[in-house]
């Protein structure tokens, strides 16, 4: 995760710190008279004084190591993170304090002389390394070791180390948060600001300039809170990659805040901390990796899990967490849901993030979209089996000439009831034309409608492909005489309808359903202005290997039968269910299809027998 930053971003990012720490690092204040406070020994401001703060420092009882106030097996440091994408360097570092940590009191000299021999490289490459993710955490490991290496380490080395942490604090006390920062930017500006600060005032309160740190750093940790958060705890698209890493940093501060009686940030800010812990739930794979997050197969820390709920969670959070995640891991968070989950679905239109569930259940289907970049990436889970991951792509072109994306996508449409989640997004192509792109969840009927619209081209011959990436352990196995296919792992687990395409293979007409380089892949051409291009999954796995078909419906206005870019419409059957759908793509107008009058822009609806009556799921009037 190292984050090289250049030049031109200089005037918001933190200056190297000095070479050697000389001229104005922290030791050199430490003749001055209010140097240390009350809460020190006496004898350090005596003659040997150095030789009496390294034997003051592991005597202690208090304050506590991060370690323990958290009930950490291992080092909170490494909440949310996967060690194997950091530099060999960083790597090393928490090696050795690992290995630190799992020595009693005592019994550390060995640990402590190789942690040292490490840290006197670092010394010499800390001022020309990047100001980045991974020297942030190389800071927070040498502030959570000092106290802990006192016992062996020789004071000058111990002393130079302090004064190195204490210069980077103060050349980043100017670096002001911002979301349009990159994500690893802004992970690093909170550790610069925020939590080392805090750390080096929490576990060194005796010395005065590092008690002090606490109130800038509860500043930019109130900033961070409010500037990177929707205002109901949502990270912006952008910051996906970060969200857990930049959870951890800040229940590491709220733990130690929580030790020195004193809050670390604003009510503000708090009032976001609860929230995120409600969206970290919510942006959780019933398997405990996090939806649409950068590092494939991590999961949940317990002991993380538990400090935050205890800490940040209440009791719908919690009843959400055990509906969700399995026994071992939510066993030891110490405390019972209340049965009243928060809503399982949200969506944000600044955070240009959404996500959709059938219910709380560890079983339930999942859909998670970043629509934050013109590359649109999505999540889709059928239970505990992730069947999508990544961008859902596509290619348009008018007569052979592309139509590319000229603009951001943009939100047209969220609602969510108890019948449906539903989410229609817009982006403007070349030429005028423009990509609607809707994506609907059924929560009783466990079925989730992908649809792209290309409208408003000036016409001729559309060609539209979705590329949508499949799950490295999800099989496509297309049917053999129709166009549907099966999606299985070691037993099919979902169905998949082109809507538009003929059923039996036997008709060459319109495009292909199929599997290619880990991508399943619709293909569609038409001639006209408009074209929908539907796919249609059946995640209910005991209707998946019954029968089932689809057909496109003639729409009709006044009387006369219209084309399939002015309006179209589906009916769909698996096992005993069936459903409606009807889109127009031109100016809507009273229509009917099967029987049914609508002048809406959207329908979606069951077949409710015996009687065929519609039930309808959504309507989008338009």
């Amino acid at each position: 995760m190292a984050t090289t930053i250049s030049s031109k971003d200089r005037s918001t990012q933190p200056a190297a710190p000095s070479s050697n720490g000389e001229g104005h690092g922290l030791s050199h204040e430490a003749s001055q008279a209010n140097f240390w406070r009350s809460s020190a020994p006496k004898r350090v401001n005596q003659d040997e004084k150095w030789d009496a703060w390294m034997q003051y420092l592991p005597s202690r009882s208090t304050p506590k190591s991060l370690e323990n106030i958290c009930r950490s097996q291992g080092t909170p440091l490494l909440w949310g993170l996967d060690l194997e994408q950091f530099g060999p360097s960083t790597k090393s570092l928490f090696e050795l304090y690992q290995s630190l940590l799992a020595k009693p009191h005592g019994e550390r000299s060995q640990e402590i002389a190789s942690l040292e021999d490490e840290l006197a490289q670092w010394l010499q490459t800390a001022e020309v390394d990047p100001q980045g993710v991974d020297f942030a955490l190389d800071c927070l490991v040498v502030a959570n070791a000092l106290p802990m290496m006192a016992e062996n380490m020789d004071p000058e080395t111990w002393w130079k180390l302090a004064d190195r942490l204490w210069q980077v604090v103060e050349q980043s006390s100017q670096w002001r948060i911002d979301v349009e920062l990159p994500p690893e930017q802004g992970l690093a500006q909170q550790i610069f600001t925020g939590e080392l600060p805090l750390t080096l005032a929490y576990l060194l309160p005796e010395i005065r300039p590092l008690h002090k740190l606490r109130k800038a750093a509860g500043e930019a940790l109130s900033e961070g809170l409010v500037e990177l958060l929707n205002g109901e705890g949502l990270v912006h698209g952008s910051y996906l990659p970060v969200m857990r890493p930049l959870l951890a940093s800040w229940t590491r501060c709220r733990s130690m805040a929580g030790q020195l009686k004193k809050s670390c940030w604003s009510r503000e800010a708090e009032s976001q901390f609860k929230w995120l812990t409600t969206q970290a739930i919510r942006w959780t794979a019933a398997d405990g990796q996090q939806l649409l997050g950068p590092a494939p197969g991590l999961c949940w820390e317990p002991d993380f899990l538990q400090q935050l709920f205890k800490l940040g969670g209440d009791k719908a959070d919690f009843a959400a967490a055990q509906a969700i995640l399995n026994k071992k891991l939510t066993r030891s968070l110490g405390g019972s849901g209340s049965g009243l989950c928060p809503e399982p679905a949200d969506n944000c239109e600044w955070s240009s993030l959404a996500v959709m569930r059938t219910d709380w259940q560890s079983t339930a289907p999942t859909v998670a979209i970043d629509y934050s970049t013109p590359d649109l990436r999505f999540e889709v889970h059928a239970g505990r089996q992730r069947l999508f991951s990544g961008v859902w792509g596509w290619q348009t072109s008018l007569d052979e000439k592309p139509l590319d994306p000229v603009g951001p996508w943009e939100e047209v449409c969220w609602f969510s009831d108890d019948d449906v989640d539903f989410l229609e997004l817009s982006i403007d192509l070349a030429k005028g034309a423009r990509l609607e792109r809707q994506i609907l969840l059924a929560r009783e009927d466990w079925f989730l409608l992908l649809v792209d619209y290309v409208v408003d081209t000036a016409g001729g011959r559309l060609c539209h492909r979705q590329s949508l990436p499949l799950d490295e352990a999800v099989r496509f196995d297309g049917e053999e005489d129709t166009r549907d296919a099966l999606l299985s792992v070691d037993k099919p687990i979902a169905r998949v309808m082109p809507l538009a395409l003929p059923e039996w293979r036997i008709d060459p007409r319109v495009g292909s359903l199929s599997s290619s380089g880990g991508q399943l892949q619709l293909e569609q051409q038409q001639q006209g202005r408009n074209i929908a291009c539907p796919l249609f999954f059946d995640l209910q796995k005991r209707r998946v290997p019954k029968q089932s078909t689809w057909r496109q419906l003639t729409v009709a206005e006044s009387l006369e039968i219209q084309p399939a870019e002015v309006a179209v419409g589906y009916r769909v059957q698996s096992a005993k269910r069936q459903w409606m759908i009807y889109r127009s793509l031109a100016a809507k107008a009273n229509r009917t299809l099967m029987g049914q009058n609508t002048s809406s822009e959207c329908l979606v609806a069951r077949f409710l027998s015996p009687a065929g009556e519609l039930d309808e799921l959504l309507e989008v009037e338009g």
